[in-house]
């Protein structure tokens, strides 16, 4: 594997941290096969608004790289050092514009049939990282709470049928007071933990995301749907404009959307540009949360988890529009009278998903979980003590509840 002649690169549009980052690893870098190297460069590129977990996770991996012997690395990566390239890909400057490089890259593995074979590279780097990986389990026990159903009714269809094998079903819960409880149990840990205020690399541990407006509450990351209307209303007017001009198909407007600042779509200003950069990426990479309150709120969590890897997380769902065709919802008209009953299945599933991708994060067998119905007596808790496939008719409030979690 030749190496590339760092110094010439042109990493201007690579903001500081990234940049740096950039420049103290450009020897590993020009080492790479291109595939492999673009891949890492995207994700330095965006370094600057990485949450402090996959930061850490990027500078393992170029750590462990860095780490390999000449021969190690070339056995590493081989399987990228095998893709064919064509001529007008090798002429990109995959240093300066990794993402660009990357979308056409991708065309040219589906229309050359190697798309398999960078997939079977990707998968093999992952395992071997993983592999290497020591799992970083947080201090405290990860919270997740998920109250669903807000304006809904009672349905007929059982609540929680993909949770209660993992943990106690409660249909007996007081309801008076329950939003506000779960609200401050989630803030005080806040508190306890002191993470408030603290340098970026503390931050982002405990969050709460409504599908409505968000109650009043201090969290170390707030985010609700309406707080997003405008951007929300500006990207789909951006949307309408590629549609309507005729010009343009999916591809270019999946690359307008790929391209877009954070500002364009009213994210800038004073807000903390790593969450400006996540809400963007939530509105411009998720399918139908710009039009779906419910489909926003689990795939902020996914995304939240994912990424951000949180000691708290809170979620709220909100009742979404009623279903109607996709181009009258993305052509900004009055959004349709709310479904709260098909809200309620939409968010019923979400908080499996929720707890699915919980279960995924290290420290998992510390986990505490629990979903409520908001407003009624039905409430699932999953936890260490807590007997999976169990029910219970037991009066309790939600504070009683949450003691059995603690």
């Amino acid at each position: 594997m030749a190496q590339q002649g760092f110094p010439s690169c042109d990493l201007s549009p690579y903001p500081p941290k990234a940049r740096n980052l950039a420049e103290a690893n450009g020897k590993l870098l020009g080492l790479l096969p291109v595939v492999f190297r673009v891949i890492l460069l995207r994700e330095i590129l965006s370094y600057d608004w990485k949450f402090p977990a996959e930061r850490r996770e990027l500078e393992e991996q170029l750590r462990l790289l860095a780490g390999l012997s000449e021969s190690e690395l070339t056995l590493c990566v081989q399987g990228f050092a095998g893709i064919k390239l064509n001529a007008s890909i090798e002429r990109l400057d995959g240093w300066a514009d990794p993402a660009g490089f990357m979308e056409q890259l991708t065309d040219w593995l589906w229309s050359s049939g190697q798309m398999e074979r960078f997939r079977a590279a990707a998968q093999a780097f992952a395992a071997f990282a993983s592999a290497a990986k020591t799992p970083d389990p947080p201090p405290e026990a990860r919270l997740g709470i998920v109250v669903i159903g807000q304006g809904a009714q009672k349905s007929d269809a059982p609540l929680f049928r993909k949770l209660r094998a993992h943990g106690v079903y409660f249909d007996n819960i007081k309801p008076e007071g329950g939003l506000e409880t779960l609200l401050e149990a989630a803030h005080q840990r806040s508190l306890a933990h002191g993470t408030l205020g603290q340098a970026q690399s503390s931050r982002y541990k405990h969050w709460y995301i409504d599908g409505d407006v968000a109650r009043p509450s201090l969290f170390d990351v707030q985010l609700s749907y309406a707080q997003l209307q405008q951007p929300r209303g500006l990207l789909l007017e951006r949307i309408q404009q590629v549609i309507a001009s005729q010009s343009a198909g999916p591809e270019s407007l999946r690359s307008l959307l790929a391209k877009m600042r954070p500002e364009e779509i009213g994210l800038g200003g004073g807000m903390d540009p790593v969450l400006g950069h996540f809400a963007m990426s939530l509105l411009t990479e998720g399918s139908g949360t710009q039009v779906f309150s419910t489909t926003f709120v689990q795939w902020a969590a996914r995304e939240c988890l994912r990424r951000a890897q949180p000691e708290t997380l809170l979620l709220r769902y909100a009742p979404r529009q009623q279903l109607r065709p996709m181009n009258v919802m993305l052509s900004q008209a009055k959004p349709g009278p709310p479904d709260p009953q098909g809200s309620l299945v939409d968010a019923d599933m979400g908080a499996y998903y929720t707890w699915l991708n919980m279960s995924r994060l290290p420290g998992a067998d510390r986990m505490r979980f629990l979903a409520w119905f908001e407003g009624h007596s039905e409430a699932i808790a999953v936890g260490p003590g807590l007997p999976a496939g169990a029910s219970s008719r037991n009066p309790l409030d939600m504070r009683q509840l949450l003691a059995m979690l603690s």
